[in-house]
Formats: structure tokens, sequence, C-alpha cells
């Protein structure tokens, strides 16, 4: 036999024989958010990869999902949980039924020995909190990350995309008490390198909801809303959201709950909408929101003196506590309803009442002063007095005369004046108003004695 016959017959032999090189996959988990008593979707999706960037959906590829961390901890040996097959758009979803709440790590794997396909497990984070847990959204876009799909395309090292200032902290402090879960409009084919910066970057673990390619509006105003009315209809605990545009906090607050935007500027924004200048403030404005649920369901009881004492203190609440009280105008309890529209009315006719207000000169200032006392609006203090503080302290004069005793002005930019006050049994006093000229040439009220 000729020796080129032999060396093709021995290439066939070999090339018959000889196992097929495996494909290179990628597998990709998708974080999901819980409810307890419920069935829970696993799903992860497993793609060939091609030439560059290209992809392909994998179809009827066998996916094995196993437990790996629970509750924080990792376990000696990852636990079979369940399998599933690919379809027509390389995701397998199976139904996981779990005895119990808590945070538990997957991840997704595809079958060994019986698969062409090699990939790295897909990770996935499962967040099933107890009913009584309240649960936050936070838009992680510009607020907690400066990634975005292009430096992650470029192959942007993680160490070189900068964090947020204080949002590791916050959002750490805000995971003690609340289900965190995090929106972005990062594609979710990145989640797995941007899951490996938010753990160098220390930040608490939680689902995190990706951009699904060709499943996303254009317009990120459209998309928040959408997402955010799907999950809240699955989800009633969902409380509030905190993000970084006005299209966030509109998203927010159009679907009934808490939303603060951080850093973004507000242009003729929802009175709802609340603003904060950084983490620190944003994570104020939760706790305060907090607060307000509290004294607003000691208000929808009637039960004097406390229920005078919350709706005193709801009224001192300013701009901010009209997004503090809105998401409870829904409540299915009419009578918190009825006190969050009550309290809601009073803080916007005290903004309204605020803005009228005159504080060009010393007098003005006085007679805004005199005003807010005439009609007993405390709240309307916090915008005239130099220290907000100060509008706290002391009875609120109740008169129906008055009458100017002195004015004298004992230095450049500050006014004295004494006036006595006469109330409807009778009844005189005295007060001392200290006015002082700002930097802006607007006046405020240093002190009342």
């Amino acid at each position: 036999m000729p020796a080129t016959l032999r060396a093709t017959l021995l290439l066939v032999s070999l090339a018959l024989t000889a196992p097929a090189l495996a494909k290179d996959g990628k597998l990709t988990g998708y974080d999901t958010l819980g409810r307890k008593g419920k069935k829970v979707t696993l799903k992860a999706k497993l793609e060939w990869k091609l030439a560059g960037s290209l992809t392909k959906d994998v179809e009827k590829e066998t996916i094995d999902f196993f437990l790996v961390h629970e509750n924080g901890r990792e376990l000696k040996k990852a636990r079979f949980v369940g399998t599933a097959e690919t379809d027509e758009d390389g995701v397998a979803s199976y139904s996981w039924k779990l005895k119990g709440g808590g945070q538990f790590g997957l991840e997704a794997r595809v079958r060994k020995g019986r698969s062409e396909y090699v990939a790295v497990p897909g990770r996935l984070h499962v967040a099933v909190p107890p009913p009584s847990r309240p649960i936050l959204l936070v838009q992680i876009d510009g607020t907690v990350s400066k990634a975005t799909n292009l430096k992650l395309f470029k192959g942007t090292d993680n160490d070189e995309i900068e964090a947020v200032d204080n949002g590791k902290a916050m959002l750490k402090a805000l995971a003690m008490h609340h289900q965190l879960v995090f929106l972005t409009d990062l594609e979710v084919g990145f989640s797995g390198k941007f899951k490996d910066w938010l753990e160098l970057r220390g930040i608490p673990k939680a689902p995190i909801l990706f951009w699904e390619l060709f499943e996303r509006s254009l317009s990120h105003a459209k998309y928040m809303k959408k997402l955010v009315e799907e999950l809240k209809d699955k989800h009633p605990r969902i409380e509030g959201g905190i993000g970084g545009t006005q299209d966030d906090g509109e998203a927010f607050v159009e679907n009934g709950l808490l939303g603060v935007v951080i850093g973004g500027e507000l242009k003729k924004a929802p009175a709802e909408v609340i603003g904060a200048d950084d983490w620190k403030e944003a994570f104020v404005h939760v706790l305060r929101y907090h607060q307000s649920k509290r004294w607003l369901e000691v208000l929808a009881k009637g039960k004097a003196p406390t229920a005078s004492q919350a709706l005193f203190a709801l009224s001192l609440l300013g701009q901010p506590g009209i997004g503090y009280v809105h998401r409870f105008k829904g409540a299915s309890d009419v009578n918190l309803a009825a006190a969050a529209g009550l309290v809601s009315g009073r803080l916007q006719a005290i903004e309204t009442f605020a803005k009228s207000l005159d504080r060009s000169s010393a007098n003005r200032v006085r007679n805004s002063l005199l005003a807010a006392w005439r009609y007993g609006e405390r709240g309307v203090l916090r915008h005239l007095f130099d220290d907000p503080e100060d509008a706290k302290k002391g009875p609120m004069p109740a008169y129906v005369r008055l009458e100017e005793v002195s004015r004298n002005e004992p230095d450049a930019g500050k006014v004295v004046f004494k006036v006595r006050l006469t109330d409807a049994k009778g009844k005189t006093s005295e007060r001392v108003i200290e006015a002082t000229e700002l930097d802006d040439k607007t006046w405020k009220v240093a002190s009342v004695k």
C-alpha cells in the first residue's frame, strides 16, 4: 500500500476515533426576587461563543442548578437543586420550591460528560425576604457605580471603574432592615463581570435585574416605569426606590412608591419626588419615611392627644414630607389613606404659603412671621428662621390683635422688633423678634424671645 494512502487512512481513522473538541460556551445566571411560600423560577442562558463578541443561543442542552451559598454561608459541598433543558432562546428554567426564605447563591452548570459545550458556571442570587421585610429598589447606574455598557464592552478593568462616594456604607446600613433589589441599564451579558465589581467594592449582595437586549424600550423612562410596575404587581412589599435621575424618581412615585433621587437635577418634577445631594441624605430620607409611616398610623387611629401630636410632627416635614406620605394615599386601610391625604394636602398648602412669604426686608420677614403665628402654621416657620430647628421650639403665640412697641437697628444688617399681642380673651404678651440680613440680601428671623 502506498505510503501516502496509509497516511491518509491513518488521519481519517484518528479523526473518527478522537473526541470532538469542546465548544466554548457562556452561561449567564438570572437573579431573582421571590416570595415566601411561592415557587421561585431559576433561569440561566447558554450561548456558544463565536468569532469576536458574537454568540449563538444553544438549544436543547441540559443545565443543572446547584446551591452553593445559603444566608451568607458557603456550603462545604454544592447541593443539587434541579435540572432543565434550554429552549430556542438558550434559556433553561427550573421551578424551585423552597421550604423557607433567605438569601441564596446558586450556580448554573452545563451537564458534565453529556455536552459538547464547556462554560464557567453562571451565578444566580435568589432573595426570598420574610413578608414583614420592606423591599427597596436601587437604580445603581450613577448612584453606586460609574460603569457603563461601553466601559464593560471595552474591557475596562474592574479596579478602574469608580464607585460613588458613601454608596457602600449607606447600602450596608439599609440592607440591615430592607431587602435591596438592584436595577441597572447594563446588558445582562456583563452580569458576571459586574458582579465581580460589586464584590470587589464590598457592596452588599442583592438580586440584580439587568437589561436584556431587544426586550427594553430605548427610552430609559419608559423602561423604568414598566419594570417598576411589573415588580410592584408581583411584590406588594416594595416600598420605595432610590435612583440617579428624575426619570427614576418619577417611575417610583408613579407606581405609588417612595422616590428618592441622588444628585440628579429635578426640573418640574412632581412634588412627591425627593431630591438628595448624596447617599447620606438619601439614607436620612428613607429613615424619615419610616418615621412618617409610624406617625401616620397614630394619626389614622384618631386618638387624642397622640393624633394631634402626630399631625404636628408631620406638618414639620416640609417638601420631602409630601414624598414620605405619598405611598400611603393608596393604602387599603381607609383611615391610613385618609390620614395620608390630609397630611399631603396640608404640607402642599404650607409649601405654597411659604413660597408667598416676603423676606426682602426686615419689616416684611417680621410680617411673614406674624402671619404664620396668626394662622397657626408652624410648618411655615422653618422657612423663616435662620436655624430651621428654632421653628420647633416654644409655643405658637395666638393673637387677634397686635401692635408694634419698638423698632431699632443695633447693628448693620440687624433689626430688633418688640410687639405686643392680644389674644381672644384679652390677655396680652410681648415678643422680641430679631431679624438679620443674609449675604443674598434676604432676611431671616434670628431669634424670638
